[in-house]
């Protein structure tokens, strides 16, 4: 991608960061206010009624891969980043702050998670507040930081497509992972994607970000 196309990919990741804010803040409102939402119990059984097949076989790799271990991915991440293509170490460095995105609200929103006279089953008990959900924002920037840092990078033209399909695959199989395992209600979930894709595509918008990422050699 040439540099002179940069100010356009800009102006579109700002619109995307603006709608996913927005978005994300009446989410967050709209929670605080209202704790229990009907219509995520009702999602919320569907998704624990319904045979996944072969994806179920992901959700315990996203049960496990919160806390303490993601933090080990994300140093694993960084210095691959700062081995195989160092001039994108700020872009790991500012993606990881929806981690301090995730602590602000969690403290900010303090709400029950799923209990199992209100869903099916409730197999996971994290003790933090349930919104939003810190696995899927976690989940998010990785993926993200992936295709932009790597993906862009090596990855021939007509394979980015594929990596960018791959990565919202991941996010979803994680999401239903979630309310699979009445970890999270739906809304945390989808809060956590409005909240890590707005601080994402904020910060990648910044011309001296975004030229680390997207600006290829050949």
């Amino acid at each position: 991608m040439r540099v002179a196309q940069m100010p356009r990919v800009s102006r579109t990741l700002v619109l995307v960061a603006i709608a996913c804010g927005v978005a994300a803040a009446v989410l967050s409102v709209y929670v605080a206010i209202n704790p229990f939402i009907p219509e995520d119990a009702a999602i919320e059984r569907d998704v624990q009624s319904t045979q996944w097949g072969p994806l179920a076989l992901t959700f315990p790799v996203f049960s496990w891969i919160g806390d303490a271990k993601g933090a080990v991915l994300e140093a694993i991440i960084f210095a691959a980043i700062l081995v195989f293509n160092r001039r994108a170490w700020v872009i790991a460095a500012g993606a990881a702050l929806t981690g301090a995105w995730y602590a602000l609200l969690a403290h900010l929103i303090v709400r029950p998670r799923p209990t199992t006279a209100q869903v099916l089953q409730v197999t996971e008990h994290p003790g933090a507040s349930s919104y939003p959900s810190g696995h899927t924002m976690f989940i998010v920037t990785v993926t993200v930081v992936l295709m932009l840092c790597f993906g862009h990078r090596f990855l021939p033209r007509w394979a980015l497509g594929i990596g960018w399909a791959l990565t919202v695959l991941i996010v979803i199989a994680n999401g239903i992972s979630r309310i699979y395992t009445g970890a999270h209600w739906p809304s945390d979930v989808a809060g956590g994607i409005l909240i890590a894709s707005a601080w994402l595509s904020f910060w990648v918008s910044l011309g001296w970000v975004s030229r680390r990422a997207l600006h290829r050699d050949n």
